[in-house]
């Protein structure tokens, strides 16, 4: 076997562990311009309508930070399927009504206001209305493939203001990397339900709409495996396979399994507590 030093060591590590499968490294934030006139550069990671993410959710009350959970019923279905449509129809004002949302994405340079001068581009999500996906097609229509291109968007409106409007214009002369990225890897394996907004079932709601609190769920968090096996100073098998892999190494025999002591893991809890800062109208 060839000898290698620590940082080819590490870089091989890196590339493992951000390989196609593994959980996203990059945090992705929301985008948000608070004052009237504020603006900032974006790249829309549209090519086509189709890649566009949409879903009916319901707003909780500030006594659950604003938490979003999706809507039970199917698009453009008024069942009894879910638990929060019932209690909004009952009067429950602490329950938002089935909103239809579309969520895009996009990396964002903001306008610092002192200097005048833009940020280095972060992968965002922008909330807005469903009817917004009109306005997508729109600029697709006009200048093909979004990804190319770099726009300004200006928010008309104070803070607060339930009129709030936003105005997008295309900017040829930042259409280059150096101004807003071209690098969207922030999105591979992104999941908007797992960011935006919770799902839950018809009894998990039912729960919280009788303590509260939704129930804890307890999983196997392989994406966080490493972590957990470093944690309790146990190998990860897996983890060490790609890794033996990615560096040429044979994988050793498994070694036959001996009787161990039954170790009792206590759950962690699975509900991360999230700032929903903000509305859309």
């Amino acid at each position: 076997m060839s000898q290698f030093n620590y940082s080819q060591y590490q870089e091989v590590v890196n590339r493992a562990q951000s390989a196609p499968g593994t959980s996203n490294a990059v945090k992705v934030g929301f985008f948000k311009l608070k004052a009237d006139g504020e603006d900032a550069l974006v790249r829309i990671n549209v090519s086509s309508l189709d890649e566009l993410q949409f879903a009916t959710v319901h707003q909780l009350s500030a006594a659950t930070k604003w938490m979003k959970v999706s809507c039970l019923n199917e698009v453009g279905s008024y069942s009894d399927n879910c638990p929060l449509c019932k209690k909004v129809a009952e009067g429950d004002t602490s329950i938002g009504k089935a909103a239809k949302k579309v969520y895009v994405q996009m990396l964002v340079a903001y306008k610092d206001a002192a200097t005048g001068q833009y940020s280095t581009a972060v992968p965002v999500i922008w909330e807005r209305p469903a009817g917004f996906s009109k306005e997508i097609a729109t600029l697709l229509k006009n200048y093909g493939n979004l990804k190319e291109k770099v726009f300004k968007v200006t928010r008309n409106g104070a803070q607060g203001d339930m009129k709030t409007t936003y105005s997008i214009a295309y900017i040829p002369v930042y259409d280059k990397p150096e101004a807003v990225s071209t690098d969207f890897s922030a999105f591979t394996n992104f999941k908007i339900n797992k960011h935006s907004y919770w799902e839950k079932t018809a009894e998990e709601i039912e729960t919280f709409l009788a303590t509260g609190k939704f129930p804890e769920v307890v999983k196997a968090d392989t994406a966080t495996g490493a972590n957990e096996a470093a944690k309790n100073l146990i190998p990860n098998a897996e983890a060490d396979a790609k890794i033996e892999e990615a560096l040429g190494m044979k994988p050793e025999a498994t070694p036959a399994p001996q009787a161990t002591p039954a170790v009792e893991e206590k759950p962690a809890a699975d509900r991360p507590a999230r700032n929903f800062n903000g509305f859309s109208f």
